[in-house]
């Protein structure tokens, strides 16, 4: 009765109803029968109640119920401090474990984490199941699922370490391989090991184009997550070109940045094709991002090399302005696509606000630069014009003899 009455307690002081199971704890069967405020029912019941809970989107009392449920199993919540891990894991007690029910329980209860916005609990749920009962299919799809979620809350050492647990299992159909690839591919070029990080994502990226999956249509999640790992490369290895200090070979840092960007953008656009809405936002955000980052950094290069004049240095910012400033819609663009997608879906994670805070900064900064312009002699498509002939003439200066073939 100890643990009986410890939990009334617990539950009693959070407002919930008081939970008392009949008969000594450690002879608790699946026939157990549990007394609760309003009626007596019995765990079969109580769970086909959970599954009937959430079968009809009633999650909050799914949760509920599906917690019960592992109390009464002697699964025991317990917290974790650290933010960047799972807050929740299951602490699963040798005492009267029931095979027949808590790896649903556990599964379920994950999912229902999941539909509440309680992802690191969904996480925790997951791996409990994982660990506990490595060798059943339903472990398979619990690390599956961890996958997508420690992808999107950026956890991104547990995501190559639940990679290589799913590679290391004998039971993995093709997707489930691309998934860990996937994983650890992400996982790898985010922590910095783009060299692996393409080799992982490259073989996965194999594996679909091999088994046709994806090719026309929507790309499912494992695919999706491919192309983000990807495009995520191909950022990472971009970004790490610097374009200060300027030198002679300004120009070309400048267009292999831009081809850069092109080719992840293509990776990201890829991602956005697809059945899983979180790597369609985590891509989305990534891209518009990406396009900001490069804005920022030409428009923070002096004018020094390039004016020596007041009159000099203002052409020099205008032109500039008027050049990149493309760079700042396009960001504009896929970040309003990615927050209108957030919107549809009430998601209110950290990329959705990292997203409005990143077009908050972006509309501001275009305001400000047009005020500034407003400002010189020249209207802005005097400017415009002035930028075609100079890029006309730098064609002719390069290309000499194929315009003198004209």
């Amino acid at each position: 009765m100890r643990h009986s009455l410890v939990f009334a307690l617990m539950v009693t002081a959070c407002g919930s109803p008081a939970v008392v199971a009949k008969g000594p704890a450690s002879q608790l069967q699946t026939s157990t029968q549990i007394v609760t405020q309003d009626r007596d029912t019995t765990e079969p019941e109580l769970f086909a109640r959970a599954e009937r809970e959430l079968a009809q989107g009633d999650y909050t009392s799914a949760k509920r119920d599906f917690e019960l449920l592992l109390f009464i199993r002697g699964a025991t919540p317990l917290e974790l401090p650290t933010p960047r891990t799972s807050t929740l894991r299951y602490e699963v007690l040798e005492s009267n474990p029931s095979e027949a029910i808590l790896p649903k329980v556990l599964f379920d209860l994950g999912t229902t984490y999941e539909a509440l916005g309680e992802r690191d609990r969904a996480v925790g749920a997951y791996h409990a199941l994982a660990t506990k009962f490595p060798a059943l299919r339903s472990a398979k799809d619990a690390l599956v699922r961890c996958v997508w979620l420690h992808a999107f809350l950026e956890q991104w050492k547990e995501l190559g370490e639940t990679g290589e647990t799913i590679l290391a299992r004998a039971d993995l159909d093709q997707l489930d391989k691309a998934t860990g690839l996937g994983a650890r591919g992400l996982s790898r070029a985010e922590l910095g090991d783009t060299r692996l990080a393409m080799r992982d994502v490259q073989n996965g990226i194999d594996i679909l184009e091999d088994n046709r999956i994806g090719l026309t249509g929507k790309l499912p999640a494992a695919g999706s997550q491919l192309k983000f790992a990807l495009g995520e490369t191909r950022r990472i290895e971009t970004e790490q070109i610097q374009l200060q200090p300027v030198g002679d070979d300004f120009v070309q840092k400048v267009s292999t940045r831009c081809q850069g960007l092109l080719d992840a953008q293509t990776a990201y656009a890829d991602a956005m094709r697809t059945t899983d809405p979180h790597f369609a936002m985590m891509a989305g955000y990534r891209l518009g991002d990406m396009y900001r980052k490069l804005h920022a950094e030409l428009m923070a290069i002096p004018p020094d090399g390039f004016a020596k004049s007041e009159h000099q240095r203002q052409v020099f910012y205008a032109i500039m302005h008027v050049r990149y400033r493309a760079l700042l819609d396009k960001a504009l663009i896929m970040l309003n696509t990615t927050l209108d997608v957030a919107d549809k879906l009430g998601d209110k994670s950290a990329w959705v606000d990292r997203g409005r805070e990143a077009k908050s900064q972006m509309e501001s900064a275009l305001a400000q630069e047009k005020t500034t312009i407003a400002k010189f002699p020249w209207t802005e498509d005097e400017i415009e014009k002035a930028l075609r002939i100079m890029q006309e003439k730098a064609a002719k200066d390069a290309h000499p003899n194929a315009h003198a073939a004209r």
